[in-house]
């Protein structure tokens, strides 16, 4: 009887034992099988957020006014629309501020936004020493106003031949040449240029960079008005226009227009040149792209951000390219 009850107690803690397996083997396999059908779920998602950025790419293109971007565009009403997929999607102009990778030191003095104690030699030094920078904290927060930073710069833009500084371009040659001699002549050929106060135009530009230069460098160093006028913030406009001693009653009058409605080519001119055809120099600044475009979609349980560049073209036309995603 002894003998029994201890092979009826081994057999129950077999059965036990057994038991658990099998019910622990059982919660692995529903552990398994759930976080597969999260992962699909969440596949599926990040499937569909990109078809919303992507949806949004196409509303971009098909703008029937191509040669300005405005908050009157097509985009702003598709975005706009109730969707039946429980996402929401964002548009963001995300280049029409200054470029502490390229603002020149005059400008950024003169702007009243860095920390008390440094002075704009500093911050174009630490550009020479360091490179370029994409994050705007921390790399430019020692010497901006944190305030002013986010406010009023960004790091996504080209580089205008006629407003980055000038080491900044020579670094951009040396990156892509691999050639300082080649690099240092262009620099002193861009000096040369704003020593005589001449401002170089996109038909123009070729010529100017000569066919080497221009293949070596362009889209990334071009003419384009860096800045969309619809969306820089005020207080880059009001900067600007301090800064190149400009009327206050033009700026007043772009203020007030281009709350209005979207403004074309012939409008900017003529709130911006004088009465005898003299070009504003703040021509280069302010246009009517926008060259970088962030867009966010975002869904229950995931959040999808693009940057899409506008890729300048002798047309015109818009072209856009995917340049960076996170999620």
């Amino acid at each position: 009887m002894k003998q029994e009850g201890s092979a009826t107690v081994l057999v129950l803690s077999v059965l036990i034992f057994l038991s658990a397996l099998f019910l622990g083997a059982a919660g692995f396999v529903q552990l398994a099988a759930h976080g597969l059908r999260r992962s699909q779920q969440q596949d599926e998602q990040l499937r569909t957020l990109r078809q919303a950025a992507a949806a949004t790419v196409e509303a971009l293109l098909a703008d029937p006014t191509p040669f300005a971007d405005a908050p009157t565009d097509p985009v702003w009403s598709f975005l706009a629309r109730s969707r039946g997929d429980g996402l929401s999607v964002r548009l963001e102009d995300v280049s029409s501020r200054l470029g502490p990778n390229w603002i020149r030191k005059e400008l950024l003095q003169d702007l009243g936004v860095l920390r008390p104690g440094r002075t704009a030699q500093e911050l174009q030094q630490f550009r020479e020493d360091t490179g370029l920078h994409l994050n705007l904290r921390p790399d430019y927060e020692p010497f901006i106003e944190a305030e002013d930073l986010g406010a009023m710069f960004t790091p996504y833009g080209y580089f205008n031949i006629n407003l980055t500084d000038e080491f900044v371009l020579r670094k951009l040659h040396w990156q892509r040449s691999g050639d300082l001699q080649a690099a240092e002549s262009f620099r002193i050929m861009v000096q040369q240029v704003r020593v005589q106060r001449r401002l170089i135009d996109s038909e123009a530009l070729p010529q100017f960079l000569g066919e080497e230069n221009y293949r070596l460098l362009f889209p990334v160093v071009n003419a384009e008005a860096a800045l969309n006028v619809h969306f820089v913030p005020e207080k880059v406009l009001e900067g600007l226009f301090r800064h190149y001693g400009q009327p206050r009653e033009k700026l007043a009058g772009l203020q007030a227009s281009r709350r209005g409605a979207e403004l074309t080519e012939s409008d900017l001119r003529a709130l911006l040149w004088d009465r005898a055809g003299q070009a504003s120099p703040l021509r280069p600044f302010l246009g009517l792209k926008t060259w970088f475009w962030q867009i966010t979609a975002e869904g229950e349980a995931q959040r999808l951000v693009w940057i899409v560049a506008r890729v300048p073209r002798e047309d015109g036309m818009p072209e856009f390219r995917r340049v960076e995603e996170r999620r």
